[in-house]
This record gives C-alpha cells, structure tokens and sequence, in this order.
C-alpha cells in the first residue's frame, strides 16, 4: 500500500486528515525516514514490518538519508526544509544542514500536541519539504 497509508501515528493522522479534506498544502512534498525501508515517498508501495528505528539504524541510514533530501531539494529547488522526526530518528538526518542550501527548520515543542498544532499549521500553509519519521 502507500507507504502515507501504511503509518497511523498521531502525526502521520494529521497530515492524512489535511489530504481528505482537500486542505493539505500544493506543492508541499512529504519524505518519510522508514528504519526497514530508508527514504520513502509519500507514495511508494511498502509492506508492513516491524522494526524500529534506533541509534544504530538511524546512524546506518544517515549516508543514504542525507543524499536522497538533498537530491530532492536540489531538483525541486525547494526554499527550505521541514523536519518532524523523534530523538530516534535525528542522527539519520546528521549533516543535512551542510549538505543542503536551503534552511532546515524543526517542528519543535514542549509536546507532542504542540507539534502536532505546528504541523497542521504547515501542511495546510507551508511551502516546503517536512521530513518525517515513522
């Protein structure tokens, strides 16, 4: 199934949500850190699995995580980026800010609920590229 369809976390609900009512934003891409499959578009056909992302996989990753976010924004010429991933998640993007040359921005918060308004906000009025983990 596509891979936005396979994920139901509380993120992953709000961006699906956005694309329903017709309300996510045009021209905003959604790249998403898999710890079975890497980089995975939005649409990309992927199984289920169980495994989890940590340390270790997230720092294995991090070579092939970092060129495919720069390859894209490079031939999409994105203005910046979005970033909405765990603690888990974060050493997989480790560099990205010197590989790309646009500005990466994080979803941050106090909360999950506090992220989760910052990402409704940007989804259905960003223009940018939010990366996340699943």
């Amino acid at each position: 199934m596509p891979a936005i369809d396979l994920y139901d976390g509380y993120f992953f609900r709000i961006i699906k949500k956005a694309l329903r009512a017709d309300q996510f934003q045009p021209g905003l891409d959604i790249i998403i850190i898999s710890a079975e499959h890497g980089i995975v578009e939005s649409d990309d056909k992927i199984g289920y699995y169980d495994r989890r992302m940590d340390t270790d996989r997230a720092n294995e990753l991090n070579g092939e995580v970092v060129s495919a976010i720069a390859k894209k924004v490079a031939d999409n010429k994105y203005g910046k980026v979005w970033v909405n991933l765990g603690e888990d998640y974060l050493p997989a993007i480790d560099g990205i800010e010197v590989a790309v040359d646009v500005p990466i921005h994080y979803i941050e918060g106090s909360g999950i609920g506090m992220k989760g308004k910052q990402l409704k906000h940007l989804v259905s009025s960003g223009r940018s590229i939010p990366v996340h983990g699943d």
